[in-house]
């Protein structure tokens, strides 16, 4: 369900854009985006959604690149960014405004260091991808290189917008409204199939996980007879849960206004219940957290759900730090206290830790523990 919503805001962000370059609707906006993902991604699979992230990795390096070049000649030049930063309105140079709190930054980032390590499992899938552990702390380290550069390549022009187009009232039109304004048409393409084929390759990625856990974990465990299912009859079920994932993202999308809108829904919604979801699945793999079994996983998450509720919808005018910091430290504190009240020693919980904490195995790695085979 939170991916539901996840991939739902994604679909309404990109409609924006098609609204401002092309006057679609945006339900019609949705629709598109939604039907198209849907064609690949049930047809291609992981390989189409691997080959689709890397080609727009690709159109928007250009397309990014090159807006940047153009707000910065707008500006004067990269030493116009010290008049920029003198320019801007008041309360646009301060770090945090509004409901956005220092508390909130610091969950807000430990939430994201959870999603952006496995928490959300399309970004799992690009470890598990690898040839070796070798290979996936590379990637790891390559990807948080370019997060430490790139956002600023992203947002420079967000930024500059309020000096540039001081008319835009609506700030999430704003950006492709500079492309629209000082791009060549050309350039204009590209940033819209960028943004296009960026946003369609998440979706794809959370609609092949979706899939796969729901086949391969949740249906063998919910119904016996389909433990053996053929490879053919997998793969049927695997088609129709994409289906259904990618059609109900589309009707919360179009609904996203009602959920606070785009922002509304990331934050609100898929920032504070994280947590309680990536907890329990990313620290379980760590050896201080090896006695925390299956109780203190489940007690973990619902409880931390429950935080969730209670303070969005019980609680009248929590804050938005309250909303997000809550269902994140309810969530650590109960996995982390029964870990240590109400240890569940499990030898092979601890084989399985044991093999992914340890080091790389050499070319000839010893036979495994009985019970890492059977785990």
């Amino acid at each position: 369900m939170l991916k539901v919503f996840d991939v739902a805001a994604k679909r309404a962000s990109v409609a924006v854009l098609l609204k401002v370059f092309t006057g679609m609707p945006m339900a019609d906006g949705i629709l598109l985006t939604g039907v198209v993902t849907l064609l690949y991604c049930t047809v291609g699979g992981l390989w189409a959604d691997a080959l689709t992230e890397f080609g727009q990795f690709l159109i928007q390096g250009v397309a990014a690149l090159s807006m940047m070049w153009v707000v910065l000649d707008r500006l004067g030049g990269p030493f116009g960014l010290g008049a920029l930063w003198r320019r801007l309105p008041a309360g646009h140079t301060d770090p945090l405004v509004g409901p956005y709190t220092a508390g909130f930054l610091t969950a807000y980032v430990m939430v994201k260091i959870f999603e952006y390590n496995g928490g959300m499992w399309n970004l799992a899938q690009r470890y598990m991808a690898t040839d070796s552990p070798r290979a996936a702390r590379r990637s790891a380290v390559l990807s948080a290189a370019l997060y430490l550069v790139w956002p600023a390549v992203l947002l420079l022009p967000a930024v500059a917008a309020p000096v540039l187009m001081p008319h835009v009232a609506d700030p999430q039109q704003t950006y492709a409204l500079m492309a629209q304004s000082y791009l060549p048409a050309g350039l204009v393409g590209l940033t819209l199939a960028g943004m296009f084929s960026h946003t369609m390759a998440m979706a794809s990625s959370d609609a092949n996980a979706i899939s796969a856990v729901v086949t391969r974990d949740i249906l063998p465990a919910l119904l016996p007879s389909f433990r053996g299912a053929s490879t053919r009859r997998g793969l049927l079920t695997a088609r129709v849960v994409t289906v259904v994932f990618i059609t109900g993202s589309m009707a919360v999308a179009v609904e996203a206004d009602h959920f606070g809108g785009v922002l509304g829904v990331i934050v609100g919604m898929v920032a504070a219940v994280m947590g309680p979801i990536s907890i329990p699945m990313l620290l379980g793999l760590l050896p201080a957290f090896r006695r925390c079994g299956p109780q203190a996983a489940l007690a973990s998450w619902a409880l931390g759900l429950g935080g969730y509720f209670f303070v969005k919808y019980g609680l009248d005018g929590a804050s938005q730090t309250t909303v997000v910091v809550t269902p994140l430290v309810t969530s650590l504190v109960v996995y982390t206290g029964l870990g240590l009240l109400l240890p569940e020693p499990d030898e092979g919980a601890d084989a399985v830790v044991a093999a992914v904490s340890g080091p790389e195995p050499g070319p000839e790695p010893a036979a495994p523990h009985p019970a890492a085979e059977q785990a």
